[in-house]
């Protein structure tokens, strides 16, 4: 039966709005092809600037690239990884920059949220992304890694068009996550995890709620509401 919407107060490493009906259990693996397109990525104005603020990051990690010399200390590291992982096939740059990522500190970012009217539903959004050197810097929350790791991705040449920053809910721990959908080869979808997991294939414990990249929103919460009314069979 079809319910209202309910606002969910922060919780673990990010809220959301879902339809309190909506929460069963989910073992489809993300879709790409999935989703209703939602917004621009533009409508909200803090990922735009951390998507802006990245492209100057690209410039200066491009420069660090080409002339060691020309690299700010914090870039050294991402210098090496990428000089590393442009040798790589596309699954193994994957895993390598999984890794990397997962291994810098958590930093709990639940305070920084402000409700946002990106869509008819009301919903609390965070209010700041994390860019490749705010991580390097400070760490950050689930969210801030499958930010990073999208960005790191990016400067290797990955597609946005393959990769989405996928805001789900856990069911088995009743919590709101954030995980990075990849497209590791043709028809084939990761989810990059921040404890080094790659998730494969479906996962019963999630519910894909939003999902974003650089130029985009895709909204999710209708097709469980759908799916779970019997509207899609």
């Amino acid at each position: 039966m079809r319910t209202g919407m309910s606002r969910l107060a922060a919780a673990g490493c990010l809220t959301v709005l879902i339809p309190v009906a909506s929460l069963v259990a989910a073992a489809a693996p993300y879709d790409f092809d999935g989703g209703a397109y939602l917004a621009p990525a533009s409508a909200l104005p803090d990922w735009a600037d951390t998507v802006a603020r990245n492209a100057v990051e690209q410039e200066a990690i491009a420069a660090c690239l080409a002339d060691e010399n020309a690299c700010h200390a914090r870039l050294k590291g991402i210098r090496h990884l990428l000089l590393r992982a442009r040798e790589l096939p596309r699954e193994k740059q994957i895993r390598l920059i999984n890794r990397y990522v997962n291994k810098r500190r958590y930093r709990d970012d639940r305070s920084e949220y402000r409700v946002s009217g990106v869509s008819n539903r009301e919903a609390l959004i965070r209010n700041s992304w994390a860019t490749v050197m705010d991580f390097v810097r400070r760490g950050g929350d689930c969210e801030d890694y499958a930010t990073t790791k999208y960005f790191l991705l990016r400067a290797l040449g990955i597609a946005s068009e393959d990769m989405r920053v996928v805001v789900v809910y856990d069911r088995s721990v009743r919590d709101h996550h954030a995980v990075l959908a990849v497209r590791s080869t043709p028809g084939s979808t990761w989810l990059l995890e921040s404890d080094n997991t790659i998730l494969r294939g479906g996962f019963y414990g999630y519910r894909y709620i939003f999902a974003l990249n650089e130029e985009s929103i895709w909204d999710h919460v209708w097709d469980h509401v759908w799916d779970d009314e019997g509207v899609n069979g």
